[in-house]
């Protein structure tokens, strides 16, 4: 889905890459392989904790969409590449943001 190789500069970033981009993708065995390496990196606890967050952010993203708020200018230039392709500019809420 996205660089999983990038340098993010936080502790397991690599772990943590690996974990979103298999969680958003479509891929059930890169998920399960995934989550053992959060697992061996953060002990067990860890992997709720990651997927936890990952759905708090997904929510509170739907819910800043769902009320209509604007994404921000900085956000529509860095994604400008893949939202046609991905059919992101179709959403409904996607006038919010002037696509």
């Amino acid at each position: 889905m996205f660089d999983t190789d990038a340098k993010s500069g936080i502790e397991h970033g690599s772990e943590l890459l690996h974990f979103s981009s298999a969680l958003l993708g479509r891929d059930p065995k890169a998920l399960e392989r995934a989550r053992a390496t959060v697992a061996a990196k953060l002990g067990d606890a860890g992997v709720p904790a990651v997927a936890i967050t990952a759905g708090a952010f997904s929510l509170v993203d739907r819910a800043a969409n769902g009320v209509g708020l604007p994404t921000e200018r900085i956000a529509l230039e860095m994604s400008e590449e893949f939202r046609g392709p991905l059919g992101v500019n179709a959403f409904r809420s996607a006038q919010n943001s002037g696509v």
